[in-house]
């Protein structure tokens, strides 16, 4: 399918607003998709890979929910390199934007986007 020049500024417009407004429906998922990582993180094995920065993220993040937003802002970007998030925007799954976080977590835990 090619798009028309309109079309095509339009899936611009639609996708900055899903990269950089805090306020819109994806960011909202994936702030929760991070804290619900971040609990799954402190009850993991200890013998997970990279399991001590994964549980200093966790714990950071637990402490102060509110940091799951920044968190979601600085990885809104790897969240849309997936296709059938990135396609459906704001209607994304729930399961689908938990299945891209849960993927980004050892970035995300290690420093990535920051």
């Amino acid at each position: 399918m090619v798009l028309t020049d309109k079309e095509n500024e339009m899936a611009y417009v639609d996708n900055y607003s899903l990269l950089f407004d805090e306020a819109n429906d994806l960011h909202k998922k994936v702030a929760v998709a991070i804290l619900s990582a971040a609990r799954d993180v402190k009850n993991e094995s200890k013998t997970a890979v990279h399991h001590k920065s994964r549980l200093a993220w966790a714990r950071w993040l637990r402490q102060a929910p509110g940091r799951a937003v920044t968190e979601a802002h600085r990885a809104m970007s790897q969240v849309l390199d997936n296709a059938a998030v990135a396609s459906s925007g704001n209607l994304a799954t729930d399961i689908d934007v938990q299945f891209v976080v849960n993927g980004l977590v050892d970035t995300l835990s290690r420093g990535g986007y920051r």
